[in-house]
């Protein structure tokens, strides 16, 4: 299959949208070069294409690559088809505002953890982090709990793909990091403190589906001098009560 052309070719235009971030909107043509480390040339030729598709546009003052308006009209498309989501946003709201800090939601997806929504917190100091937001799955409570669940030859996978740090407290050893999955199954939920961002702890528990699967976690997320050894079990507490909440709302969804 990877060796088919037309496979080859919708992995390679994956790879471009993939570069467009809320960290970096736009590249100029010789930076998206370097980075994805194609020719100038080929890489022309795909971005022409997706231009003429109202994928990305063109800046015509700093002739920098940026998203079109399809995609927005892709995401708008997919939050509104999106029975989690749209289970879960109210439910985010309440958590939020409850506690205070800013809730996540977020899914496993080809060896990556994405945010798929977030409610902020109110306070002017909070997380950082948008919508559609990838993290590697061994780092932050949100990610972890997610990877906890994965099948075993998926997660000794991830393992053996390498651990890099993010930030002062990120597991970079394998042994740590299973004995790490193996009390989170146990206990059934996540905590973190300044595994990804300086300043910042998180916790997080899984979501069910109505087929008992893993499908999601909900997570709190916000600054260390916000945390207490009290609040974070009320916080463990309060995120249980929201992922039960939400798998309810889904079996009913569903049946």
């Amino acid at each position: 299959m990877e060796d088919n052309p037309a496979v080859k070719t919708v992995n390679r235009l994956v790879e471009v949208l993939d570069s467009f971030s809320s960290r970096r909107s736009g590249w100029s043509l010789t930076e998206l070069s370097e980075h994805l480390d194609i020719p100038k040339s080929t890489l022309h030729r795909f971005l022409l294409a997706l231009e003429a598709h109202g994928i990305l546009q063109r800046d015509p003052k700093d002739r920098r690559w940026r998203l079109g308006y399809r995609p927005l009209l892709w995401g708008r498309l997919a939050a509104n088809h999106s029975g989690l989501q749209v289970v879960a946003r109210p439910v985010m709201e309440s958590l939020a505002a409850e506690t205070g800090e800013t809730v996540l939601l977020t899914v496993y997806q080809n060896g990556e953890v994405v945010c798929i929504e977030k409610v902020d917190s109110p306070h002017a100091i909070r997380l950082a982090m948008d919508v559609g937001t990838r993290r590697p799955p061994h780092a932050g409570a949100s990610s972890k709990v997610l990877m906890a669940y994965l099948p075993p030859d998926e997660i000794e996978a991830l393992l053996q793909r390498g651990l890099p740090r993010l930030c002062t407290n990120t597991i970079t050893d394998p042994q740590a990091l299973r004995e790490e999955l193996a009390r989170i199954r146990e206990q059934g939920y996540a905590f973190s403190m300044e595994e990804t961002d300086l300043g910042a702890w998180g916790v997080a528990t899984p979501i069910w589906s109505p087929q008992g699967e893993v499908i999601a976690a909900i997570g709190l997320a916000g600054p260390t001098f916000r945390m207490s050894e009290e609040s974070v079990q009320q916080y463990v507490r309060l995120c249980r009560q929201a992922a039960e909440q939400i798998s309810r709302f889904l079996i009913f969804a569903h049946s």
